[in-house]
């Protein structure tokens, strides 16, 4: 997410607003999110405001970066007690549209989701889905060879050399990336890279992620992974924030084997996991694996300050 900066002054207008767009100030997750931008922004004492007008809100926040970071935490709020209903909707667009913010790419996807319009919300959300530009960046780099990989992959075909490159990982010593990775693999039941019904290898990149954070990849373990990802991305994170609240909050049909689920996810999680990545030194999305797959995962965490 984008970092948040505001004058005291303009907290208890926040609180306010991100209570009310909400629909359910007295949720507890909605005070543990309150409590967790209460924290970014140095206050102690997270009290809402009675709910500010659009207007009123645009008035205590006039940075422009920081209206951007004001409005990521209201679309936040808007996801957290399900179901997302149009009101929700309609009242983000009038703080958007006071913020200067109209244009705002994942309120159209909310709108899709508040609609039930899964297939416009896919085609919007995917486009800005961070680990998606693994796929684009090897598509564009690579020749003929690696495009054709690619698409075999897409259409759950094997490729025999892939494979035989990460199968190879299991001969690594215990303990390391790469041993961990293909038993991570074989534990959660997923094809390793190259073989029938595995997904693309640019995106292995998530997996060696799981690995090396030590996430399972049951809702719990997806939760961590999102927000450690969300963290480590930095002001590109928000995307991975909304589209697991999308996915196991909200119950939208997004393009992934996992169920969709009502209500499934750990806000503390989250934002535990959140808090790790924005401390790491580890940039997941620019992480070339391979560098680390024979070396211990305890020291990686060290040497990217992981916490356990």
């Amino acid at each position: 997410m984008h970092p948040l900066s505001a004058p005291p002054s303009a907290a208890p207008r926040l609180f306010g607003a991100i209570a009310a767009v909400s629909e359910h100030p007295d949720d507890p997750r909605v005070g543990r999110w309150i409590a967790f931008v209460a924290d970014e922004l140095g206050v102690v004492d997270a009290a809402p405001a009675p709910a500010p007008t659009p207007e009123a809100l645009a008035e205590a926040i006039v940075d422009p970066d920081a209206r951007q970071a004001a409005l990521e935490r209201l679309m936040i709020a808007a996801m957290l007690v399900p179901p997302l209903t149009p009101a929700r909707v309609e009242l983000l667009r009038a703080h958007a549209a006071a913020l200067g913010r109209a244009d705002e790419p994942a309120l159209v996807d909310l709108g899709h989701a508040a609609a039930g319009r899964h297939r416009a919300l896919t085609m919007g959300l995917m486009r800005r889905f961070p680990p998606s530009e693994r796929i684009t960046r090897a598509w564009r780099r690579g020749g003929l060879g690696e495009r054709w990989r690619i698409v075999k992959a897409m259409l759950k075909l094997g490729d025999a050399a892939t494979a035989a490159r990460y199968q190879a990982l299991a001969d690594l010593p215990e303990g390391t990336l790469g041993h961990r990775f293909v038993d991570h693999c074989r534990q959660s039941g997923f094809a390793l890279p190259g073989e029938r019904r595995s997904f693309p290898e640019p995106l292995a990149f998530h997996d060696m992620g799981h690995a090396l954070v030590g996430a399972a990849t049951d809702i719990p373990g997806e939760t961590v992974m999102a927000g450690f990802e969300a963290g480590s991305f930095r002001e590109r994170g928000f995307t991975m924030l909304e589209f697991t609240l999308l996915l196991f909050n909200l119950g939208a049909r997004l393009p992934t084997d996992a169920k969709p689920e009502v209500g499934k996810v750990d806000l503390d999680l989250l934002l535990d996991a959140y808090r790790r990545g924005q401390a790491a030194s580890l940039d997941v999305l620019a992480w070339d694996p391979w560098e680390d797959v024979a070396e211990p995962v305890e020291a990686l965490r060290r040497r990217y300050g992981i916490e356990a």
